[in-house]
């Protein structure tokens, strides 16, 4: 014997996993999933809020606090589908608690007929997380953790612009470990790696919170400093090399010392993209490591 339709339409939307709500024309709940109360229930959400008969969209209009944006957003969504504007309206947005971040795609998709629509609220947060750590690995030297080459080029030329647009100074330094391939050579690359992370981290806590330290390959490192002229990044410059010069790197039974060769620019209103004064840093620190190495170099035009 067959199901009664509202039965088996019951059993069908309580056997997903999705949050999922059915609204009328009016935007008014008239049927929710088991999901969906589970969700308020774990939530702290009011009937009043989430039951049957609740106004949906002006619960989303009315929404305060992080996420009232995405929620107001989420309201025109489901208004635009109602109208008959668009068959499909979906949106990303966090819905963190207080005790785990989280996110959420919400789908709102047309009853045949126009007489309402079905709402759905998946959890993406897997997928989400997954996304971030592929980012992070993307921009992140995997030897030093530090970011790469690819991320400090994004966030200079985000600099150079801002600096472009509000005439603020900015400056790069290029640094060198001196003689690096030495290091290799007498105690191995092994070695060599950790010297470079122990390097990396003593330059990195003579830093400021705004300053970006990266690596953009072998034993070269750079960094930009916002908000500083070619002056203050030389007394910067110098603070670093002096925590390098009189620092000890211990590694397994082993002490070594390390020392590295600096090449200062400052960011120019003609700069077409960072690239332009790291190759004047790049010019600098040529200077510094035909002077004697560990030594800081300011670039001057002839």
């Amino acid at each position: 014997m067959p199901l009664p339709s509202t039965q088996l339409n019951a059993s069908v939307l309580d056997a997903l996993t999705s949050q999922i709500c059915v609204i009328d024309r009016g935007g008014r709940i008239v049927a929710v999933n088991r999901s969906w109360r589970k969700f308020g229930a774990e939530n702290d959400a009011q009937p009043s809020r989430s039951g049957i008969g609740t106004d949906y969209v002006e619960i989303c209009r009315g929404a305060r606090g992080p996420g009232a944006d995405q929620a107001d957003d989420f309201a025109k969504g489901i208004r635009a589908v109602l109208e008959g504007k668009t068959d499909l309206f979906q949106l990303e947005y966090p819905c963190h608690s207080p005790a785990k971040s989280r996110w959420f795609l919400g789908r709102v998709t047309p009853l045949d007929g126009r007489d309402g629509a079905v709402i759905s609220h998946l959890d993406i947060t897997d997928r989400k997380l997954l996304e971030f750590e592929l980012a992070r690995l993307a921009s992140t030297d995997p030897l030093t953790a530090l970011p790469n080459r690819r991320h400090f080029l994004d966030v200079a030329n985000r600099e150079v612009e801002r600096m472009r647009r509000f005439l603020v100074p900015a400056t790069v330094i290029m640094i060198d470990l001196d003689h690096f391939k030495d290091v290799n050579d007498t105690y191995g690359h092994a070695t060599g790696d950790e010297v470079l992370r122990s390097a990396c981290r003593i330059l990195k806590q003579s830093l400021r919170e705004i300053d970006v330290l990266a690596r953009l390959g072998g034993e070269e490192l750079v960094v930009m400093l916002p908000e500083t002229n070619a002056e203050g990044a030389l007394s910067a410059a110098e603070k670093l090399r002096g925590s390098l010069s009189n620092g000890t790197i211990f590694s397994g039974h082993n002490e070594i010392k390390i020392t590295a060769s600096f090449g200062v620019a400052q960011v120019r209103s003609d700069d077409q993209s960072v690239e332009d004064v790291l190759d004047r840093a790049d010019s600098a620190l040529y200077e510094a490591k035909h002077s004697g190495r560990n030594c800081v170099r300011v670039f001057r035009p002839l």
